[in-house]
């Protein structure tokens, strides 16, 4: 039988987790006696129901804090601070798009980050037990980000793959191919060779030699210059798109076409799914060192690229496009600020619990606000000079091409994928800025996916002992099912089911997401014990400046009690208004486009009622009452704090409570079994510890 000085023993060895939730030496708080707790359990007396929160081992964190910031960012700075960002911007009033930009980052952006952060690392867990654990009713709310980065993740793995083509295909030698008319997937009749088409603007171009009055404009087709106007309603692309969708994505003819398998994309992605279990099982502090190389290397090089952009023949103009060409009527279309949100909570991955799930990892002394505002810093910076660097090229192109700079600019894929490329093999060493473009690329889309998918696997640890040490089954288990998820972009129809992924997975319901994580942590938890957990984070404000303006602040209490949710529920709104079909192509994108789409935008909001259900029904067949299932759980770390302000009557009703959580009253049961009829001992020694991942 177990003794109270086995019990003191045992307690001693299993430290508080300082950092993750537990009380420190900086903070200590009065233990309530033992024998007071243990009648609390047996005999249902209200004495010592106020106690200390359950000591629980310390999960792997990151090696420091500089490794945490570089993770959050490889996971906040994604592709589309590359490619969406200055599209967005140039058909949004160019450099005006700026006002609302940084007018978003500063009512939304930056305090949903410092939000999702502060909530991670103040709790120390995945965001189903945070939110469990303020209202198990609502366990839901954590799982929407997650099922969020989840759906993400399945069609974010496209992308890196097309990188990576690209990246073997240089090695290959293709960037001396793909803007040329005569490979075998070239249809000659439509392919443009814009490295040729500077000889159709010289006096006596090709085929032109004995003419003195020359077209308008041509295009070199076929070795020669002809008139533009006998191409009228045909379709003419570069040489470089028809690479990319011809050689590269080979598309069928529609959503239902499959038309047998894409074999290269399916290899590419096959490897790049393996990449991504590797470097999720490998744990957090590897993540944080991956992170100095995967992170940091991508501004290296947008630097770079940004330098020797400025410096080509016409970069003046597409920066004039970019920075100097502001449109400030723009400002008064409800689409430009709009589209400036959008870009906000797509870049940042606000909602998708990645946030909340890398800060878990975090001390839990860390400045979350300083954290915060690096990552909005940075995510910025990564937009800007990113554009400013595709932008300059842009100009380039356009120098070459003889044309205007907007004549040049494409949207999403294409700006990668065809614009780039193109301006790319016009440069000395081609081969060397192709590398490092998509190289920069690769990390930054690779950094994201380990972070996206990292998501659910933390999920699954926290809330099973078992798994906790096969971690391995659970990241390849999990891989291997978003791997099988997302088979369909490897068939000849898979851009259409990209793209309906792209349109509809992430905006609806990670904005969603982000109302329902704020209204419950500020009215179900209280915003007073949220700034309480303030202060046990951050301290007490040093003086009456960081008080108003630092992370004490109440314009962020007031900003996260109203002005986030309104703006985040205006969006929701707004992303019901929408034209189909998508892009006007009912045979591409059929009716299905749209209902499947809108499903995938459903799926994490749907989860929401599911775990209410099965909490409902967890909690009386374990034999509790149904009004704890509204009720802050023992198990939260801010329980001893708050449960000290408890009337006599609050103090009674807490003993309807669960001491433990189900996945560790499994494992009491199991230790029962074992014991072997040793029941006393068991109890009490494992009732004392709760195990941490």
């Amino acid at each position: 039988m177990a003794s109270i000085k086995e019990e003191d023993d045992l307690k001693q060895v299993a430290s508080p987790r300082s950092d993750l939730g537990g009380n420190t030496p900086e903070s200590p708080e009065p233990t309530p006696s033992k024998q007071n707790t243990t009648t609390n359990t047996t005999t249902g007396s209200t004495a010592g129901l106020v106690s200390e929160a359950p000591v629980e081992e310390e999960r792997e964190g990151f090696g420091n804090g500089v490794e945490f910031v570089l993770t959050c960012l490889g996971l906040a700075v994604g592709l589309g601070n590359i490619w969406r960002f200055p599209t967005r911007a140039f058909e949004n009033g160019g450099s005006a798009f700026l006002i609302p930009y940084l007018t978003c980052a500063f009512l939304f952006g930056f305090p949903a980050v410092y939000f999702e952060f502060l909530t991670g690392q103040y709790n120390g867990k995945s965001p189903p037990i945070i939110f469990r654990r303020v209202m198990p009713f609502l366990e839901g709310v954590g799982w929407m980000g997650v099922l969020v980065a989840a759906l993400v993740a399945i069609y974010y793995i496209v992308i890196v793959s097309w990188i990576s083509i690209y990246i073997v295909n240089i090695f290959r030698g293709d960037f001396n191919i793909w803007n040329k008319c005569d490979n075998p997937w070239n249809n000659q009749e439509t392919c443009i060779d814009m490295i040729r088409q500077k000889d159709c603007r010289v006096d006596h171009p090709p085929g032109w030699e004995n003419m003195t009055k020359l077209p308008e404009r041509m295009y070199f087709i076929n070795g020669t210059c002809q008139d533009a106007k006998d191409f009228d309603g045909i379709d003419m692309v570069s040489a470089t798109e028809q690479y990319f969708y011809q050689h590269i994505v080979n598309p069928s003819t529609g959503l239902y076409d499959f038309s047998g398998i894409n074999w290269p994309f399916f290899a590419a992605m096959t490897v790049c799914w393996a990449l991504t279990a590797l470097g999720i099982l490998k744990g957090a502090k590897i993540m944080g060192k991956i992170s100095y190389v995967s992170v940091l290397l991508p501004y290296f090089i947008v630097v770079i690229l940004f330098v020797r952009g400025v410096t080509l023949p016409g970069a003046g103009d597409g920066l004039y496009y970019y920075f100097g060409k502001p449109d400030y009527s723009k400002l008064f279309i409800t689409k430009t600020w709009t589209e400036a949100l959008k870009q906000l909570c797509f870049s940042l991955s606000v909602g998708h619990g990645g946030l909340i799930s890398l800060s878990s990892y975090s001390r839990k002394k860390n400045n979350v606000f300083k954290d915060a505002l690096i990552v909005i810093l940075g995510d910025t910076a990564m937009s800007l000079i990113g554009g400013a660097a595709v932008f300059s090229t842009l100009g380039f192109l356009a120098n070459q091409r003889g044309v205007t700079v907007p004549e040049v600019i494409q949207s999403g894929l294409s700006l990668a994928f065809v614009v780039y490329p193109e301006a790319m093999t016009q440069m000395p060493l081609p081969w060397l800025w192709s590398f490092l473009f998509f190289l920069m690329l690769f990390l930054l889309g690779a950094s994201t996916e380990i972070a996206l998918v990292d998501v659910f696997c933390s999920c699954v640890y926290d809330q099973s002992r078992k798994y906790r040490k096969k971690k391995w089954v659970v990241v390849i288990s999990w891989c291997f099912f978003l791997y099988c998820a997302g088979f369909v972009f490897s068939t000849r129809a898979g851009i259409y089911w990209f793209e309906m992924f792209d349109e509809y997975a992430a905006g609806f319901s990670s904005v969603c997401a982000v109302v329902a994580e704020l209204l419950v942590m500020m009215y179900v938890y209280g915003f007073r014990n949220v700034r309480d957990d303030i202060t046990e984070v951050m301290g007490e404000p040093k003086n009456k400046c960081t008080k108003a303006i630092g992370p004490h602040s109440w314009w962020f209490t007031a900003n996260w009690l109203g002005v986030a949710p309104v703006i985040a529920a205006l969006l929701v709104i707004l992303s019901f208004l929408r034209s189909y079909p998508y892009e006007g192509d009912a045979v591409k994108h059929p009716i299905l486009f749209d209902i499947f789409g809108w499903f995938l935008s459903f799926v994490p909001v749907l989860v929401v009622p599911i775990f209410m259900i099965k909490n409902y029904i967890s909690f009386r067949k374990r034999g509790y009452t149904t009004k704890s299932l509204f009720m802050l759980q023992k198990q939260h770390v801010s329980y001893p704090r708050i449960s000290k302000n408890f009337d006599t009557d609050k103090q009674t009703e807490q003993v309807q409570l669960p001491d433990k959580e189900p996945w560790d009253e499994e494992v009491e049961e199991e230790s029962r079994k074992s014991a072997k009829g040793d029941d006393v001992a068991t109890i009490d020694v494992s009732s004392s510890i709760y195990q941490y991942y």
